[in-house]
């Protein structure tokens, strides 16, 4: 169920990393029975199709989310933000949320514009951008050059195209502490990679010659107006950025100093859905994305396309991604005919159920992605 870097190595993590902070129990039993029922509450929580008939509003009460924030698009259009909770809270419609790995279809939007202009074939070989060799990090948090890593050599860059990186056929783990190997063999299968999109960002920098956060400031959120959006944490997001809420109500509070192209986006529902009607308004775009889809599971109907997960289903086809960062969880999905969609960000682990409830009202349709074990 965990997907992002946060989601499956971070809850051990982060406690001991300097630039993140966790209002942790008190003592080191509570501490143990947490790890210890964390498991099974994830487990019981993975059944959000049984709540999707329920408000959204209500969900929130009745699942504890106390800051949630959506914005539906109408024919490629966003409407105006909306703010939930579920406490005894003022909802901010501006809030500012970890999107998690709603940070992968921006990244994969900054590659797929240089390929359209011919500066990324997106079939090349990795060690096409990367001559040098890949120095593969074994920790998220930890990537300074005296941090513990590994060099992947050319010679395995060269087994990777850019295309694997973007549909998730790279072969590589999800997250791995260990020195970089396949768990598949390339463009095999489907099989969903954090460790991908990591790489994917050194090739990103080494065409642009500057740092990712850096270069979609000035590429992508700045000529679509998306003012509250960064990969790395900013000082003016104080006062309007939310707290994740973990199982016992354990807070996160999380400063990406340096950006993660699977999950450090910050950004606000507004924001998002600015991206979301910049990607529906390019039909040329579009059907780059959904070329050549990949399989992920026949029985749900989902497929893989170059950055977004793809449904079939009544009204669609639709593009989707899920987030599941520790203490947030997040959803996007739109029609690519009818161009209707949503973005859903929440502040707790329990918040998924909110965007299956969203899809049934905005997009209505048996939408089975939520029934996708990895979507919790």
């Amino acid at each position: 169920m965990s997907e992002t870097p946060l989601e499956s190595e971070a809850v051990k993590l982060w406690p001991d990393d300097p630039i993140n902070s966790i209002a942790m129990p008190t003592n080191r039993r509570d501490f143990l029975l947490t790890g210890a029922t964390l498991p099974l509450i994830t487990a019981c929580a993975s059944d959000i199709t049984r709540l999707d008939s329920r408000p959204v509003a209500d969900l929130a009460k009745d699942l504890g989310v106390c800051a949630a924030s959506y914005t539906v698009l109408r024919k490629g259009m966003p409407s105006s933000p909306m703010a939930l909770t579920g406490c005894d809270a003022e909802p901010r419609p501006d809030a500012v949320f970890q999107a998690a790995s709603l940070t992968k279809p921006v990244v994969a939007f900054a590659a797929l514009q240089l390929a359209l202009v011919g500066r990324l074939d997106l079939d090349a070989p990795v060690s096409t951008y990367l001559p040098q060799g890949y120095r593969n990090f074994h920790r998220m948090l930890a990537r300074s050059d005296n941090d513990a890593h590994d060099v992947v050599p050319v010679g395995t860059l060269g087994q990777i195209s850019v295309r694997h990186l973007l549909n998730h056929t790279s072969g590589l783990p999800n997250w791995s502490s260990e020195p970089m190997s396949f768990a598949s063999k390339p463009g095999e299968r489907w099989g969903y990679s954090g460790e991908g999109f990591m790489l994917l960002q050194s090739v990103l920098e080494a065409i642009s010659g500057t740092e990712i956060s850096v270069w979609l400031d000035d590429r992508v959120f700045r000529p679509l107006g998306m003012g509250d959006s960064s990969l790395v944490w900013r000082d003016a997001y104080e006062g309007r950025a939310v707290d994740g809420t973990l199982p016992f109500g354990l807070r996160q509070r999380v400063r990406f100093r340096s950006a993660v192209a699977a999950a450090s986006l910050y950004t606000t529902a507004a924001d998002y859905a600015c991206f979301m009607a910049a990607v529906l308004s390019d039909g040329h775009l579009l059907s780059t994305i959904s070329s050549k889809p990949v399989l992920v599971d026949a029985s749900l109907g989902l497929q893989w396309g170059l950055g977004w997960g793809i449904e079939q289903a009544r009204g669609g086809p639709y593009l989707w991604q899920w987030g599941n960062n520790p203490g947030f969880r997040a959803f996007a999905m739109a029609s690519t005919s009818s161009k209707d969609g949503f973005v859903m960000l929440t502040n707790h682990g329990r918040g998924m159920p909110l965007a299956a409830s969203l899809a049934r009202s905005v997009v209505p349709s048996e939408h089975q992605v939520f029934r996708f074990p990895r979507v919790s």
